[in-house]
C-alpha cells in the first residue's frame, strides 16, 4: 500500500516542519505513529483544570416562557448548590489529569508509539535530573582591566567607607525632584479628565505643569549628573554569571512553582496544550485538510537522520481488535485487494507546552549529576538509544514528546469497500474494535472508569469516521548530556 506509507511520510514531514533553504527535514526529532488511532471523547478531556480558572458551566439552553403557579418544581431545592460546584471542579481536574496522563510516557526511540517498558514518566525524571544538576564553577577570571572598570563604577556610587557619593546623592535628589513634577501633572490631567469643562482647557491650562516637568528633567540632566550615574548602574548591572548556575537554579525554580496537589494523584506540574480546544471536535481552529490531491501528489524532500518515513509500514489494510482496545491487540487483518484508494480527513498538530521543562541547561557543557553517573547518561544525542539496565533509568531522558498528530472526520473509499468491510465484521463478530490502516472505525473501550463507544458510518458512499483520533507524537531527542562524569569533581566517601 505505498499510498497509504506516503501518507505517513506527509504527517511526519508536516509535523516536523520542511527547512525551504535545504529542503530537508528538521534535525533532532523522530514521528512515532500508532498502529491503532486512540479516541478522543470530548467528556474526558473537555473543560481542564488551570491554575488561572476555568469555565465550569456549559451554554444554559433557551426555554420557553411558562406560567410560574403552574411550572414544575425542578427539584433545585434539594441541590447543595457547594457540592454541584465541586462536582464540577473535580470534573475539570479529571481533565486535566487524562490530558496530562496522555504526554507523560516517555517513548522508545522508534517509528511506532511503544511506551519505554517500566520506566519512570518524564516530570519524574526531570525533577531527578534537577535534584542532580550541579554548576562548575568557572576557572577563569576577569581581566584587571575589567577589575578596574567595575571598580571605577563603583567608586562613582559609593566611597570606601560604603557612603552614598555627592554625585549620586544629586542624581536621587532631582530624580525625586522630577517624578514629583510628573506626578503633580498626572493628577492635574486626572481631574480635569473628569471635568468637561477643565478638559476642554487642558491644552492651555497643562501648558505649565508639562513646563515644570521639562524644567525639571532639565535639571537632572545638568545637576544630577544623571548620565555619569546611569552609566556607572548599568555598567554594574551588566555583570555575568555562569549560565549553567543561573540555568539550574531558574530551572528548579520553574519546576517547584509549577507543582500542584491533586487528591489521589500527588504533585504534578502544570502542563498546557494548544490549541486549548484540541479535543473538540466541533471546534476547527489549528485544522487542516488532508486531501486526495496530498494523498496520490509527489513529495521530493530529503528526509532528516532523525526520520523514519512514517510507521506502520506493514499491516495497513483492515484490520480487528479485542474488546478492551488495547495498543498491543492483536489484530486479524483482511488480505483484501484495495483498488483506487483514496482518503480525506482533517489533520491538527497539537503542541504541548510545559513551563516546567526549561531544556536549556541541557546544551551548556559546565554542569554534572551528583553521585555516580557517566558522561551522557541522560541523553547521547542520538537515535539509537535504548533503556540502560545499570539503574541510571530514572535519569535517562532521550527525548520528550513536544506535539501529537491528530485527525478528524476521516473519510475512506476503494472500490467495492462496502462489500469487503462488511464481510470483514462478519467474519470478525467477536471482536469489539474494526479499523483501517492506523484509524480506528468502531471501538468499545473504558476510559477514567466509565465506558466509551467509538463507531463509524457504513451506509453512506464511503466509510466515515468523525471523531478525533490520534494517530501519532512527534518527539525532540535531547542532546548529549551531561557532558561530564561525576568522578571528574567528586571521589568516593572515605576515600
Amino acid at each position: 500500500m505505498p499510498d497509504v506509507i506516503k501518507m505517513f511520510k506527509d504527517l511526519e514531514l508536516k509535523a516536523v516542519g520542511l527547512d525551504d533553504k535545504t529542503n530537508k527535514m528538521q534535525e533532532g526529532y523522530f514521528v512515532a505513529f500508532r498502529s491503532i488511532g486512540l479516541p478522543i471523547h470530548p467528556d474526558d478531556y473537555a473543560n481542564p483544570w488551570s491554575p488561572l480558572g476555568v469555565n465550569l458551566q456549559k451554554d444554559i439552553p433557551q426555554t420557553p416562557a411558562a406560567d410560574p403557579k403552574t411550572a414544575p418544581e425542578t427539584g433545585s431545592k434539594k441541590i447543595d448548590t457547594t457540592q454541584a460546584f465541586a462536582a464540577n471542579i473535580a470534573k475539570s481536574q479529571q481533565s486535566y489529569l487524562n490530558g496530562y496522563v496522555l504526554v507523560d510516557n516517555k517513548l522508545q526511540m522508534n517509528n511506532e508509539y511503544v511506551v519505554m517498558p517500566g520506566s519512570s514518566k518524564l516530570a519524574d525524571s526531570w525533577y531527578a535530573i534537577m535534584t542532580g544538576a550541579n554548576g562548575i564553577p568557572p576557572t577563569m577570571q576577569l581581566s584587571d582591566a575589567l577589575k578596574q572598570a567595575y571598580a571605577d563604577a563603583t567608586a562613582k556610587l559609593m566611597d570606601t567607607n560604603g557612603n552614598v557619593t555627592p554625585h549620586y546623592q544629586a542624581y536621587m535628589q532631582y530624580e525625586d525632584a522630577y517624578k514629583s513634577k510628573v506626578k503633580a501633572r498626572n493628577k492635574a490631567y486626572s481631574a480635569a479628565f473628569t471635568d468637561p469643562v477643565k478638559l476642554e482647557q487642558w491644552p492651555t491650562d497643562g501648558v505649565p505643569y508639562q513646563d515644570d516637568v521639562d524644567e525639571a528633567w532639565d535639571k537632572w540632566m545638568g545637576l544630577g549628573f544623571k548620565t555619569e550615574i546611569e552609566t556607572a548602574i548599568n555598567i554594574l548591572a551588566a555583570q555575568g554569571m555562569d549560565p549553567a548556575i543561573a540555568l539550574i537554579a531558574r530551572a528548579k525554580k520553574r519546576f517547584q512553582n509549577s507543582l500542584f496537589e491533586f487528591s489521589g494523584y500527588g504533585q504534578i506540574p502544570y502542563t498546557m496544550f494548544s490549541p486549548m480546544t484540541w479535543y473538540d471536535a466541533s471546534n476547527d481552529d489549528g485544522w487542516n485538510e488532508y486531501t486526495d490531491t496530498d494523498f496520490h501528489s509527489e513529495s521530493h524532500y530529503q528526509a532528516s537522520q532523525t526520520a523514519y518515513g512514517g510507521g506502520v509500514a506493514s499491516d495497513v489494510g483492515i484490520w480487528s481488535g479485542g474488546a478492551s482496545f488495547e495498543h498491543g491487540d492483536s489484530q486479524a487483518h483482511s488480505s483484501f485487494q484495495m483498488n483506487n484508494l483514496r482518503i480525506r480527513f482533517n489533520y491538527a498538530i497539537v503542541d504541548i507546552d510545559r513551563p516546567w521543562l526549561d531544556t536549556s541547561l541541557l546544551n551548556l557543557g559546565n554542569w554534572f549529576l551528583v553521585g555516580d553517573y557517566k558522561t551522557n547518561c541522560i541523553s547521547t544525542g542520538k537515535v539509537s538509544q535504548e533503556k540502560p539496565t545499570d539503574g541510571t533509568e530514572p535519569l535517562f531522558l532521550p527525548s520528550v514528546i513536544t506535539s501529537l498528530i491528530l485527525v478528524k472526520n476521516v473519510d475512506i473509499y476503494w472500490e467495492d469497500w462496502k462489500t469487503q468491510w462488511a464481510q470483514h465484521q462478519e467474519s470478525n463478530s467477536a471482536a469489539a474494535s474494526f479499523g483501517y490502516g492506523p484509524f480506528t472505525a468502531s471501538a468499545h473501550y473504558s476510559h477514567a472508569q466509565q465506558s466509551r463507544d467509538f463507531s463509524c458510518d457504513d451506509t453512506g458512499g464511503s466509510l466515515n469516521i468523525p471523531g478525533i483520533q490520534v494517530v501519532g507524537y512527534v518527539s525532540q531527542i535531547m542532546p548529549a548530556c551531561p557532558q561530564h562524569d561525576s568522578s571528574e569533581f567528586e571521589k568516593k566517601a572515605g576515600g
